[in-house]
């Protein structure tokens, strides 16, 4: 089970000494501190609020913005530096975690995300309405493009297993889901999957959508 409370040692890594001091730039938008806890310090204006947390179980680093509101949407900093179209630049891959256990990685990587937040993050820090509209659709987008994936590649799994044991009803059933979305190859494949299935008799050729 997971801790929901943080060590009593925890305290020794400066996380929050380490994000009062990193994050001190916020001021400048209004934005003080109104929360400061060994893994968590909140920061609110009168209409935005960042969050900036150490996991308590996870040790990971993270910052969240969004608008006191709407309290429950929140714009990660990975999905902020990507609506910025800066995830190249930063070096961001598919999958982005700064998971750090001891005070040294915090005192490496809290002043990172400080920067990541003053760099891309601005005009969300200042209200911006456009903004956060822009923002939070591009963070659904991109979430639903995650999920579409994940599902694609149980799919594709699934029939790769069916390819092998030649099992050309599951392949056109599984593959006819996602049409547009295959590969050539996996088009080729539907193509000669189809061809097998007609040819012992329509009785086996799945029901289209």
């Amino acid at each position: 089970m997971l801790s929901t409370e943080p060590g009593p040692n925890r305290w020794m890594l400066g996380f929050k000494e380490a994000v009062l001091s990193s994050f001190r730039f916020l001021g400048d938008f209004g934005l003080r501190a109104v929360d400061e806890q060994v893994t968590f310090v909140r920061y609110e204006s009168p209409k935005v609020f960042v969050n900036v947390y150490h996991g308590r179980a996870s040790y990971e680093l993270g910052v969240e913005i969004g608008r006191l509101e709407e309290p429950t949407k929140k714009l990660t900093i990975f999905s902020i530096v990507r609506w910025a179209g800066a995830e190249k630049a930063e070096g961001f891959g598919q999958h982005v975690i700064f998971q750090v256990s001891s005070a040294e990685g915090v005192q490496e990587f809290v002043p990172k995300l400080g920067a990541l937040v003053k760099k891309y993050a601005a005009p969300l820090l200042r209200g911006d309405e456009s903004a956060y509209d822009s923002a939070f659709e591009f963070q659904a987008r991109q979430y639903a493009d995650e999920v579409k994936q994940m599902n694609l590649a149980v799919l594709r799994s699934k029939a790769a297993a069916a390819w092998r044991s030649k099992d050309y009803a599951q392949i056109v059933e599984l593959y006819d889901q996602v049409r547009d979305d295959l590969t050539v190859v996996e088009s080729k494949k539907l193509a000669y999957a189809e061809q097998q299935v007609l040819a012992v008799g329509p009785r086996q050729v799945p029901r289209k959508r």
